[in-house]
């Protein structure tokens, strides 16, 4: 499928003057940015789509420590992107209200933070962490909504769950602060919903829990 460029997400750092239509994401299309731009536009090692279909074609691609042979699959924010060929790693970060590429070291490629957004009791002694990326993983350890979770994603296993708590290291991702980092500050308890003050750089703000991730 494409959609009109000028209707792409603007965390996009692809230029919006070009082709009339490009590719989209096969799924989770609103929150990642297909491989095939990240190939081509974002890291040049490709300059057209046949090229990027090639490279994945070939496992040349990993997502999360997975091959994935699909140039329109989805890379979403802090997936893990290796290639065979270079034998690099990156991280998919945000910065400026851009996604941006970091590289990082083999060690690190086999790390995720994920939020969590669900929890399911399955029976006795065993509750379902459903993530926002949507891998679920059961639990004996005790969590709540809205932290983060590391995942291990070379074993396929939670590493460490980052709670939600007041000194938490957190990270906005999406609205006007979108990128900016700091720290949990105090917990609002509303009628109908909490809110979060949060430490920017310099300033205080007030947040709702889904604009923003635990990282620490």
């Amino acid at each position: 499928m494409h959609q009109k460029r000028n209707k792409m997400p603007i965390l996009w750092p692809i230029r919006r003057k070009g082709t009339k239509y490009i590719a989209i994401a096969s799924h989770a299309k609103t929150k990642s940015i297909p491989v095939l731009f990240i190939l081509r536009d974002m890291l040049g090692l490709v300059q057209t789509r046949k090229e990027a279909k090639y490279l994945v074609l070939n496992r040349n691609v990993k997502i999360n420590n997975k091959i994935r042979k699909d140039e329109k699959f989805p890379v979403q924010f802090f997936d893990t992107l290796s290639l065979e060929k270079t034998k690099k790693n990156y991280r998919l970060e945000i910065a400026n209200k851009k996604y941006k590429l970091k590289e990082i070291s083999e060690s690190e490629a086999g790390k995720k933070i994920v939020k969590i957004i669900g929890k399911k009791i399955i029976g006795k002694n065993k509750v379902q962490m459903n993530l926002e990326d949507g891998q679920n993983f059961l639990m004996k350890e005790k969590f709540a909504l809205g932290g983060s979770a590391l995942v291990d994603t070379r074993q396929n296993k939670i590493e460490k769950i980052l709670e939600l708590k007041t000194g938490a290291k957190l990270l906005v991702i999406s609205g006007k602060h979108l990128g900016e980092s700091g720290k949990l500050k105090e917990i609002i308890a509303f009628e109908r919903e909490k809110k979060y003050k949060i430490q920017l750089k310099d300033k205080e703000v007030i947040l709702p829990g889904k604009t923003f991730l635990v990282i620490d």
